[in-house]
């Protein structure tokens, strides 16, 4: 049960990687989806990427289950996905690539304390995890990382897809090319006291080739809707 004071008190958290410059911080209160992006591939013939939408909105939850285990507990997950070419002109990516996988959880070895991981967009294995440094905005001293924390066990995206099929019309008459830009599982922030899914879609709007981008949140089972501004 999250305490009242988790909205007032705890208004932005920032967690920065120790291993990085200190300027290097990513706030992680924001409602908008995958908007991250891996550092661009070398240029070589290895393959760019190893998963991508195709294989389901879901392939980052699926591979941090299989790393942590189906009952861990985290506290955020990031994915992002290429919109491709036709939409983003500068990409390195092919259409649908995933090109962001990353996981806050807490240590092990410190419950007080969080660790990140992000997936190697070649190997589809996830890299050394780093201990982050969290900062709370408001009375530090209330902060308790276990009421930012879910089990993965109460995280369901089957029926993602289902929703995501659901807004292809409306999209297709918005858009003259648009594709699903990632889906996360956000932490309890300013805005809300319990851990939402956030899915992101970008596109050119079909009245003036304008690129334009919305979000919808959904409950962390993936079967209530609580936002949709996919079409703002």
């Amino acid at each position: 049960m999250k305490k009242s004071w988790l909205l007032s008190a705890i208004a932005v958290i920032v967690v920065t990687n120790l291993v990085a410059c200190k300027e290097d911080a990513e706030e992680i209160s924001s409602p908008a989806a995958g908007s991250a992006v891996s550092p661009p591939p070398e240029a070589n013939n290895e393959p760019a990427y190893k998963y991508s939408l195709s294989d389901g909105p879901d392939i980052c939850f699926q591979k941090v289950k299989e790393k942590l285990g189906a009952t861990a507990t985290v506290y955020s997950i990031r994915s992002s996905f290429a919109p491709g070419e036709k939409i983003t002109s500068d990409t390195q990516y092919p259409d649908g690539a995933m090109t962001t996988c990353s996981v806050s959880y807490p240590n092990p070895d410190d419950p007080r304390k969080l660790l990140s991981m992000w997936l190697d967009n070649k190997t589809g294995e996830f890299q050394k995890p780093r201990e982050v440094e969290i900062r709370v905005s408001g009375d530090a001293s209330r902060f308790r990382l276990e009421d930012y924390l879910i089990s993965l066990e109460k995280v369901d995206l089957s029926h993602l897809e289902t929703f995501m099929a659901e807004q292809e019309t409306a999209l297709g008459k918005r858009f003259s090319v648009w594709a699903w830009k990632g889906v996360r599982l956000e932490e309890p922030g300013v805005f809300n006291n319990v851990h939402r899914l956030d899915i992101g879609v970008e596109g050119r709007l079909a009245s003036n080739d304008i690129k334009d981008s919305g979000y919808a949140t959904l409950s962390v089972d993936s079967k209530k809707v609580i936002k949709n501004r996919l079409m703002k």
